[in-house]
């Protein structure tokens, strides 16, 4: 009887011990001698010399912080084998050029990058089609072209046709809540001015938008463009006078944009036209910077103050959790002045884009991590808890690629270029969700989701799969 129990007991054993030794000779025991070192990769593309100069350089600024607070103050991620994972930013200057960008997605390709940030939307143009065909994530900044479906993008602010929709019910609401007897008489009049030739405003300026401000009482009396980085935009601000606006909504590039904020100044037009009828209100299309529009204006905040920013995500300044690690590392860094939303983008991006190696880490060891692997953990991100950069834990899967459901309304105050919370508004994307073939594929009735077409008054059968007309 003896004899049995030890007999049974040392089988116990040693099968125990050939788990064990199975486990460490896979590597996927928690206590694994044979753990190491391993680096994932990530791709930064960014505007480095051209007209978003601003814009990408801080964003890369804040992927390199977040870099470093990865490797320095968290040690690394750990992956299913044990081993630490540090990761390395790799990065290059697109000058704003297509062609410098797909250079740039080839190299970071061959150098083995698990996922590239596009900075800006002509970055992502350039790009879109091969990530899609590579299953290459790209975590994006732009509002645009991220949609249709199918899409190697995901993003962390609005769609810009949902932010054209919301700067359509400001303007409806405030000038339906004026007593000023003009507002009674007629509908308000709103001017598009914006770049020539740059996907991220054409999105805002889509046959949708102008039907959504159709169907809400919104008389869009034109649209109207400028250079990238104008001298001059008086002449188009003028025209838009002409058309007798009340409000211009113009963004995207603060170059553009604060340019026609400071000449709609200069032009002593500014004010608020349902208080005086010949004045015009300035609407801006975040990511425009207020710190940087008041530079652009002379360094005079006056010509900035005021004004409703659209699409925002939280102020710098503000207390989430994520907003101080940003001020600790621009303080460590000495470029506490400098700070604006720039870097608050770049670090969502670059959160996000942990999150989702963190994920894929849990399931392949990371010196075996593919840009397929960290593709699919984007699509299992669930409930990720952004630290007060936005309001609400964000989800994303194969057709939600913004997680956001509210678009924020800033207004501008103070003399260096504060943003206070206005106000949260729903979120209608307006745009086409799918392509056709991808809508046929999986059996929807049309280009548009549901929502789209409530919010359009349209119906599916009458819509089919073609994009509607102006």
């Amino acid at each position: 009887m003896e004899r049995n129990a030890l007999n049974r007991r040392g089988a116990v054993l040693t099968f125990g011990a050939l788990i064990a030794g199975l486990c460490l000779f896979c590597g996927y025991g928690v206590n694994n001698l044979s753990a190491k070192e391993v680096v994932v990769k990530v791709g930064v593309t960014s505007d480095q010399t051209g007209p978003l100069t601003i814009e990408g350089r801080k964003s890369l600024t804040a992927w390199k912080w977040y870099e470093e607070y990865i490797n320095e103050e968290q040690g690394g991620w750990k992956d299913v084998a044990g081993n630490t994972v540090k990761l390395k930013v790799l990065h290059g200057d697109t000058g704003f050029k297509p062609g410098n960008t797909l250079s740039l997605y080839k190299k970071f390709k061959a150098d083995g990058v698990v996922a590239i940030t596009q900075v800006g939307s002509v970055e992502l143009a350039a790009v879109r089609s091969a990530a899609l065909k590579d299953k290459m994530p790209l975590p994006t900044n732009s509002g645009a072209l991220i949609y249709p479906l199918p899409s190697p993008c995901t993003a962390h602010w609005p769609d810009y046709s949902a932010c054209s929709a919301a700067a359509i019910d400001y303007v409806k609401e405030k000038w339906e809540k004026s007593d000023a007897p003009w507002t009674k008489n007629r509908a308000p009049k709103l001017a598009f001015v914006g770049p020539e030739a740059y996907p991220s405003w054409e999105a805002c300026i889509t046959p949708e938008v102008m039907r959504y401000a159709k169907l809400h009482g919104v008389d869009v009396v034109g649209t109207f463009f400028v250079p990238i980085h104008p001298i001059d935009t008086k002449p188009q601000v003028m025209s838009a006078v002409e058309k007798k606006a009340n409000f211009v909504y113009t963004g995207v590039v603060v170059s553009q944009g604060g340019a026609i904020v400071r000449d709609v100044y200069e032009l002593g037009l500014k004010g608020d036209p349902t208080k005086n009828e010949d004045k015009l209100e300035v609407i801006g299309l975040f990511p425009m910077s207020a710190l940087e529009m008041i530079k652009v204006a002379g360094g005079r905040p006056e010509a900035v103050s005021g004004m409703r920013i659209i699409g925002s995500h939280a102020y710098v300044w503000e207390g989430g959790h994520q907003l101080q690690i940003i001020r600790k590392c621009a303080e460590k860094h000495g470029e506490t002045q400098l700070l604006d939303h720039n870097y608050v983008h770049g670090w969502y991006a670059a959160i996000r884009t942990g999150e989702a190696i963190r994920l894929a880490l849990q399931k392949v060891p990371g010196d075996k991590l593919t840009r397929s692997d960290v593709w699919d953990a984007f699509l299992e991100i669930k409930d990720f808890d952004t630290g007060g950069i936005v309001p609400s834990k964000i989800t994303f899967d194969e057709e939600n690629r913004i997680g956001m459901k509210k678009v924020r309304v800033d207004e501008v105050v103070g003399k260096k270029g504060r943003r206070e919370l206005v106000t949260y508004t729903d979120y209608k994307m307006l745009a086409p969700i799918y392509t056709e073939e991808y809508a046929k594929a999986h059996g929807k009735k049309s280009i548009y989701s549901d929502e789209a077409l409530d919010l359009l008054d349209l119906k599916a059968e009458d819509v089919g799969y073609k994009r509607i007309k102006e």
